[in-house]
């Protein structure tokens, strides 16, 4: 067994997308950020480490990190204990930095104890999460709304409700950040809102496109507008405009722990295909 860093992005890419793929919408965070790269050779001007497990010359599992982000961990089926001890073995050897990973919860919690105990780190559970997938709409939204794309005249309103977003997601976004985000993704023409009455009630992003998927993320309605069914009519519109554009699948993560927007999400047709835990080294 052979544990080591793909220099190139296109051949890592090539080496190890077959195995990605048996479970693709479980491993959309790291097919999502493969294929930005692959298209774009700009993607990544600081660097990413692109780590894969060989045996008798096949790649039987994937890990890469886009600093300074999470360390991801493929959602492959089978993978032993022998083979993330390879992993934090090769780590400890070669000195690299490990601030967090992310990945499927049986895996990560095995690095995360192995880690441990290589590096006397402790470790802090940040984000417990479900990833579904959905194939087709089961709910039909709301008549007295429309989808619409958002447009630079909402960059004010998108920035303010990223900020809001990050509040009530336990995640750290700074004014700034929000701006440049709403800036990026109505650029990109990626982000949604849902209007009721001419006035925007909901929002809801797509990133990261895979071979066949797409994820849904961002969806955020403000408090003085929900329990009225618009992040439902949202997510339910956008999903049916991402499968007519050709689409086979979309998917999006949920907080394990948020039994509401579970239950709303598998009403609008999605199911659990894999499971997303982060956790963070502590200095």
């Amino acid at each position: 067994m052979e544990v080591r860093f793909e220099k190139s992005l296109h051949t890592y890419t090539k080496k190890v997308e077959e195995l990605l793929l048996k479970k693709e919408a479980a491993n959309n965070l790291m097919l999502g950020l493969l294929y930005r790269g692959f298209n774009n050779v700009d993607a990544y001007q600081e660097g990413v480490y692109l780590g894969l497990v060989e045996k008798d010359n096949n790649v039987i599992y994937a890990f890469m990190q886009t600093p300074p982000q999470h360390w991801i961990l493929a959602d492959v089926t089978g993978i032993n204990e022998a083979v993330i001890d390879s992993i934090l073995d090769f780590f400890h050897q070669e000195g690299v930095e490990v601030p967090s990973v992310v990945g499927p919860t049986d895996v990560t919690k095995a690095f995360v104890q192995g880690w441990t105990r290589r590096s006397g780190k402790a470790a802090q559970l940040e984000m417990n999460q479900f990833i579904y997938q959905l194939d087709h709409v089961n709910v039909t939204p709301q008549k007295n709304g429309n989808l619409i794309e958002a447009t630079g005249e909402h960059r004010s309103l998108i920035a303010k409700w990223f900020y809001r977003f990050g509040q009530e997601a336990n995640m750290y976004i700074t004014r700034l950040k929000a701006e440049n985000m709403a800036i990026s993704y109505i650029e990109n023409r990626s982000i949604y809102l849902w209007v009721v009455d001419g006035k925007p009630v909901s929002m809801a992003n797509n990133s990261r496109k895979s071979k066949n998927g797409v994820t849904i993320n961002s969806v955020f309605t403000p408090n003085k507008f929900k329990r009225n069914g618009y992040a439902t009519s949202t997510v339910a519109s956008l999903s049916s405009k991402l499968l007519n554009d050709g689409f086979k699948f979309c998917n999006l993560y949920t907080d394990a722990a948020n039994p509401t927007s579970n239950r709303i999400y598998r009403r609008i047709g999605f199911y659990e295909v894999g499971t997303s835990i982060v956790f963070r080294f502590n200095e």
